[in-house]
């Protein structure tokens, strides 16, 4: 009987042993090489997104001011004097339709300069004279006058 209890004693520590729990080495190496392998895929994705976006809202801020500058050129063309003058200026509108703008933004390693282009639209370029790549459509426009963001003290009339 008592060989009997000692074989059975060890048969349990054996299955005992045969039974830890727990990742052996490799199959943590596996799960390891798996998330480096989706990192690499998604932080370029991602990167990209983020730079598409910062694009976006650029052009989008910069339609902005283009149409509150083209606003009150009109309302200073009709003669309503209640809001601009001849004598405002760029930051006047910006503070009235609480526009903040920069003027410059970098997507990536290129910088984009807040400018007004010979045919009256307001974009970010790739130069700030002469002529250059529009920030989201790539269309190259001719600049007119460089603006310094929400600070410009340039009149509204100079860019008509």
């Amino acid at each position: 009987m008592n060989k009997m209890v000692q074989l059975q004693e060890a048969k349990v520590n054996e299955i005992a042993k045969k039974s830890k729990k727990g990742f052996t080495l490799v199959e943590l190496v596996v799960v390891i090489a798996i998330l480096a392998i989706l990192a690499a895929i998604a932080i370029p994705v991602i990167s990209n997104t983020i730079n598409s976006s910062k694009k976006s809202g650029a052009a989008s801020d910069a339609q902005t001011l283009e149409l509150a500058l083209k606003e009150a050129d009109a309302q200073i063309v009709a003669g309503d004097t209640s809001l601009y003058t001849k004598t405002s200026t760029v930051k006047d509108v910006c503070d009235k339709k609480a526009i903040k703008l920069d003027a410059s933004v970098s997507v990536g390693s290129k910088t984009y300069n807040l400018v007004w282009t010979t045919d009256e639209k307001c974009v970010y370029l790739d130069k700030s004279s002469g002529s250059g790549t529009e920030i989201s459509s790539g269309k190259t426009y001719t600049v007119k006058k460089a603006i310094s963001g929400s600070t410009d003290t340039s009149t509204i009339v100079s860019f008509f």
